[in-house]
């Protein structure tokens, strides 16, 4: 009982989370800096309208041993993440969560992101982060260093890129730099080549 009863909360949080994130509308792209001036190789992405430090609070019910129901509180947290819309194949921004209780860390972000973009990752990827003074540098363990996600286009390789480096960018105002290795080198792929002196992106 006590097995299946885990099994049902962890399936109903796995249902909010995914509640939580289908609300989100697709913001406007412009070429301009958000709040600041971000230098990249892409567009920036307005997020002006989406919440920020709001709380989601889903209460359910769940049996105990006796065969009682009972009501279970989960509190998460909300954060911004980006994702590629499967339509206009633009990088755009949606809700994430985390648990109340759990304090936001870059590479829970990163992993959000990474979950969220599973469908356009072909293969096993291993990301391990490294944080320094005001960057972070996002090292990918990759069996292919000529296709890290796969063979695909150059435009959606970057715009992973681009995914990850706005999530962390937004969500912590101590980083302001986001660099990218492919197994602990330089990042370069079949169709992308990143210096190691330059950051992909930047919040100035």
């Amino acid at each position: 009982m006590f097995k299946n009863t885990k099994g049902i909360l962890i399936c109903l949080i796995v249902i909010s989370l995914g509640l939580s994130a289908c609300g989100n509308k697709e913001k406007a792209i412009n070429k301009n800096s958000l709040s600041s001036k971000r230098t990249s190789s892409v567009e920036s992405v307005e997020t002006d309208n989406l919440p920020m430090s709001d709380t989601v609070d889903t209460v359910i019910k769940v049996p105990d041993r006796e065969g009682n129901s009972k009501d279970i509180s989960i509190v998460q947290k909300k954060f911004i993440i980006y994702t590629i819309d499967s339509e206009s194949e633009q990088v755009v921004p949606k809700t994430g969560t985390v648990m109340s209780d759990e304090a936001l860390k870059p590479e829970s972000v990163v992993d959000s992101v990474i979950l969220e973009l599973d469908g356009l990752i072909d293969g096993d990827i291993d990301v391990k982060l490294e944080k320094k003074d005001d960057s972070v540098t996002v090292d990918f363990s990759v069996s292919d260093k000529k296709y890290p996600f796969g063979k695909k286009h150059k435009a959606v390789e970057t715009k992973i890129l681009e995914c990850i480096s706005y999530s962390i960018l937004d969500n912590f105002t101590d980083y302001k730099k986001i660099y990218f290795k492919l197994n602990g080198e330089l990042y370069i792929s079949k169709q992308l080549k990143l210096p190691g002196n330059k950051p992909f992106m930047a919040d100035e």
